[in-house]
């Protein structure tokens, strides 16, 4: 019985950590983007009448089968971000940065494709991509129901993305050779994308650390 207890303890334990700041992270300034229990720092943003509406479902974020993406409420120009994210099968989804309000998100700013894409070559739109213009250096996605770790630095014109301890990404949006980035938003949100096919992408462990915030968007009249 006390050993059961013990075992049923340790479960918990672990997911308290879930959703939740190191010590280290804490003084190194990141915050929490979602907290496990609300999507109150996010908005959904409908591209298709079927939405793929957002929800949180013991303390992981995932979405219904539709078009849209969930973006962050505040906007910005440098940032570091982590989370935590895992694949089914068929998955596609991504990670929108400098995203902006309107059209397509994954070209206003740019989007870290994520897909059900495990031992696959890299490729311009394989999991770890610069969606259809940068290659990352290696595949390092990890195989359907695996969570993977995600750590995206975008400071001025720099973007380097560390999946699973492995850096794939180093890229200078300015570099001649990926000139479709060199007019991207210079700030936007954050954003994770819903699709209609597939199982649905879940997140956990959300959090960034603000180098310089973004303005707000200003609707047009």
């Amino acid at each position: 019985m006390i050993r059961t207890f013990l075992i049923l303890f340790g479960v918990v334990s672990v997911a308290w950590c879930d959703n939740s700041l190191t010590g280290a992270e804490r003084k190194d300034g990141f915050e929490l983007l979602f907290d496990g229990k609300s999507i109150s720092k996010w908005h959904s943003i409908r591209r298709q009448p079927d939405q793929g509406a957002w929800r949180v479902q013991k303390g992981i974020l995932t979405h219904e089968k539709g078009e849209s993406w969930l973006a962050t409420n505040d906007t910005y120009f440098d940032f570091v971000l982590r989370l935590e994210y895992r694949t089914g099968a068929g998955s596609d989804s991504g990670i929108f940065l400098r995203a902006g309000p309107d059209g397509d998100p994954a070209t206003s700013g740019m989007e870290l494709q994520i897909l059900s894409d495990a031992g696959k070559p890299a490729a311009t739109q394989s999991t770890g991509s610069v969606w259809d213009v940068v290659a990352p250096t290696r595949n390092a996605n990890k195989a359907d129901g695996e969570w993977n770790q995600v750590e995206v630095s975008l400071i001025k014109r720099q973007l380097i993305a560390v999946w699973n301890g492995e850096k794939i990404l180093d890229v200078n949006l300015d570099d001649p050779k990926y000139s479709a980035l060199a007019q991207r938003r210079p700030y936007g949100h954050i954003g994770l994308q819903a699709h209609a096919t597939g199982t649905p992408v879940e997140f956990r462990n959300i959090r960034v650390k603000i180098l310089k915030i973004g303005p707000l968007f200003i609707p047009e009249k």
